[in-house]
Parts: structure tokens; C-alpha cells; sequence
């Protein structure tokens, strides 16, 4: 799926799905944040992840390609996290951007989804943000304007 270029409205579709009743945090991702990652993961298995792609998860943590951030509930639990990068010629890849699984629905993912595109938004040089993604969370992204360009059956999830 890609996304041709930043929403005028990033800014006000950020404040609006920031500013619920909710409190979070949106920090980097440290080392001492791996744990509460896995556990993500695990949350998401198999409904959007295979167990045999932990260990590829777990790789990707210990080299990030670029920016991974963890969002943190009012309590300061890790409850959703994700990333990016950004290649030589401009184009922002979305990277295992998960919410804990007894979440879903309740705008965690629209929060990481958005905290995400406002840091490519930063990036100088972006002029096209891709994702992989499965079927389970195509719907998702179609609502911030992302298009499907090419589909892989029994591809991911």
C-alpha cells in the first residue's frame, strides 16, 4: 500500500485522535521497551502474526532500520509501537506497527498510525510513504488515504 504524499489535515486528523480521553505517551524506543514489544507481538498471534515471525521481530528490535516508537497508556504501559524507514530514494516504509491485542478498536492504532506519519512528515526528503500489510489491516489504512498497489496471496498473517 502506499501513500502519495502527507495529508494537508495531518495536523488536525493528530490533535483530534490524540486529544480523547485517553493518555498516552509516545516516546523512542529503548532497549529496556523489548520485552513489552514481544509481548505485543504475542497478543497478535496468529490473528495478525505468526508465531515463527517473533524471531524476526525480535531481529528487527535488536537493528532498528530507523525511528520505532512505543506508545504508553496513562498507567505507562507499553500498548502499541511501531516504526519507519526511509530509503536512499525517498520512500518511507511503515515498519511492525502492532497494538496489544484486547485493544484493538479503541484508536491506539490511529494514534501509533498517526504519531508515525508525523515523524516521516519531518523527514526531509520523503516523497512517498509503503507499507505491507495484510488483509486483516488493509481497511485501516485505506482510512488515512493509503491505496493497495499489489496483492500476495498467503503473504503476511
Amino acid at each position: 500500500m502506499s501513500l502519495p504524499s502527507p495529508d494537508s489535515d495531518s495536523e488536525a486528523d493528530f490533535d483530534a485522535a490524540t486529544s480523547g480521553n485517553a493518555a498516552f505517551d509516545a516516546a523512542a524506543f529503548t532497549p529496556s521497551d523489548l520485552e513489552a514489544c514481544l509481548a505485543l507481538f504475542d497478543s497478535n498471534v496468529p490473528d495478525y502474526f505468526q508465531l515463527g515471525e517473533r524471531s524476526e521481530f525480535r531481529t528487527f528490535l535488536d537493528d532498528l532500520p530507523g525511528p520505532y516508537v512505543v506508545l504508553r497508556d496513562g498507567d505507562g504501559e507499553v500498548v502499541a509501537c511501531g516504526g519507519w524507514a526511509v530509503s536512499e530514494n525517498g520512500v518511507a516504509d511503515l515498519c511492525w506497527g502492532m497494538v496489544r491485542g484486547d485493544l484493538h478498536g479503541r484508536g491506539w492504532g490511529r494514534r501509533l498510525t498517526l504519531a508515525r506519519l508525523r515523524g516521516i512528515e519531518a523527514t526531509p526528503g520523503v516523497r512517498v510513504v509503503e507499507l505491507r500489510t495484510s488483509q486483516h489491516t488493509d481497511g485501516f489504512y485505506r482510512s488515512f488515504g493509503f491505496r493497495t498497489v499489489e496483492t500476495r496471496p498467503d503473504g503476511f498473517g
